[in-house]
């Protein structure tokens, strides 16, 4: 067994040598043999161990019992021992967390092991996972409705520092390894119990799957985890170099960011929910876990007949869909700048401020300044559109001037154009979101609307080569 551990360390790379480890000790036979093989194995890679012992205070005697006898095996070893008291019935009730005992017990197991990992200055936290472990696993997981990243198990080195060095020894691998060592361990009662699913999968489904289907079950699920493996890490890796090339950063928390929906549907399906998933990450930084759900959500939207909508996720994340591009922010309004500068991404109500020539306005709702003059036809600027600053026919308008937002109704006469169109046409047929709408200045006459801000100037307005007085208007 300890050339099959060997072996495992060496091909995830577990071990390089001269490390600090910390050990979860149970006392539990698949812990305890992790201890000794640990303590066999730490001349030969320089190890130092420290060991790690949760006492749950589920089980009164029997879990102080298990206590004494880790630290009695630790001390006949002269290897530290932490332990820690909890009582994971008295934290449920306290309403910490909504979860089973058993992932409270887990939860607290990786925060005690964690914690003491910083605080010794160990590099790795070795586990006592195994194959009957990691069967078991894949099954539940499976039951569950999980996709690869669960049915990839349970990973032998996990975060750089998680690592299982039983996890290809069998449960009877290390039943005789204690046996032919003459070290005593704990069996835990609560194992017999089919409270819990895992119990029930080891006691009832996989002797089922052994008797009626298939004798080598869990080699059979140790073999598809490794395939699964492969064929996740290279999804996984292939997602991450799309995101790179699409200049998406690991983070984007304050910051989010925007693409195209075009470049998303136009890769493999497999890998659209991959690189969304990826997404969602970046903007979550970690700090909220991504389900499936939130995944579809996205996936849903993106192929969605509809050209707005948005998904609401944890952590004040925002999903967007603006026509043809999906934004994603965090706690905020992803609202640009040049169209809500002041406003806090905030829509503003109806705003309606006169215009004179020359002279200036202050557009209080967007902090905006709108600056008028009269220019000679020598000195005028052409401004493209998207410009904040315009050119036009004074006595093509129709007195009084205003800039206002958007009313019911408007019309626009766009350039090159001989008829009018709604303004609400006009905006979607140019794709500009609805939310944005009421924050773009419109310059009106007693017509119609002469020049939307930052887009498009009427017609009927246009400078020509019979122009005589030319208004200039821009905002700043």
């Amino acid at each position: 067994m300890l050339n099959k551990i060997r072996h495992s360390v060496q091909k995830f790379g577990m071990l390089q040598g001269g490390e600090h480890v910390v050990v979860a000790v149970s006392g539990g036979p698949d812990s305890v043999s992790l201890l000794q093989v640990l303590a066999l194995l730490a001349p030969e890679y320089g190890l130092t161990l420290t060991a790690a012992h949760l006492n749950h205070g589920l089980r009164g005697a029997e879990s102080d019992a298990e206590e004494r006898l880790v630290c009695r095996l630790c001390g006949e070893r002269g290897i530290s021992c932490a332990v820690k008291r909890v009582n994971l019935t008295e934290l449920r009730q306290r309403g910490r967390r909504r979860r089973s005992l058993e992932d409270l017990g887990r939860e607290e197991r990786y925060s005690f092991f964690s914690a003491l990992g910083e605080r010794v200055g160990a590099s790795r936290i070795a586990l006592g996972h195994h194959r009957e472990d990691q069967a078991e696993t894949v099954l539940m997981n499976l039951i569950r409705g999980s996709g690869l990243e669960g049915l990839k198990g349970i990973l032998p080195f996990r975060d750089g520092i998680f690592i299982r060095p039983l996890i290809e020894v069998s449960r009877e691998e290390i039943l005789t390894f204690l046996l032919t060592q003459g070290i005593p361990f704990s069996e835990d009662s609560s194992n017999t119990r089919d409270v819990f699913l895992r119990n029930r999968i080891r006691h009832q489904l996989i002797p089922l799957l052994q008797a009626h289907y298939n004798p080598r079950i869990v080699d059979a699920l140790n073999r598809t985890v490794s395939i699964v493996r492969r064929e996740d890490d290279c999804l996984e890796t292939t997602a991450r170099r799309i995101l790179d090339t699409w200049q998406i950063p690991d983070s984007m928390a304050g910051e989010g960011a925007a693409l195209d929906i075009s470049r998303l549907t136009g890769i493999p399906e497999a890998l659209q929910h991959r690189v969304v998933k990826g997404l969602l990450e970046h903007l979550l930084s970690g700090s909220f876990r991504i389900t499936s759900r939130h995944i579809g959500a996205v996936i849903d939207l993106c192929r969605g007949e509809k050209p707005a909508g948005d998904v609401h996720l944890p952590g004040q994340a925002v999903v967007r869909r603006e026509y043809g591009r999906l934004i994603l922010s965090r706690g905020r309004e992803d609202t640009p700048p040049a169209e809500t500068a002041g406003t806090g991404g905030r829509i503003p109500g109806q705003f309606c401020y006169p215009i004179e020539f020359p002279g200036c306005v202050e557009i209080k709702e967007l902090g905006r300044i709108v600056r008028t003059a009269f220019v000679e036809k020598a000195h005028r600027e052409a401004a493209g559109e998207g410009s904040l600053a315009v050119c036009l026919d004074f006595d093509r308008v129709q007195m009084p001037l205003t800039i206002r937002n958007r009313r019911e109704g408007d019309r626009f006469q766009p350039s090159g154009m001989k008829g009018t169109k709604k303004l609400k046409n006009y905006f979607i047929d140019e794709k500009i979101p609805r939310r944005r709408r009421d924050s773009i200045p419109l310059l009106a006459d007693r017509q119609s609307v002469v020049w939307i801000a930052g887009h498009r100037l009427s017609e009927r307005v246009s400078v020509n080569k019979n122009t005589k007085h030319i208004a200039k208007i821009e905002i700043i």
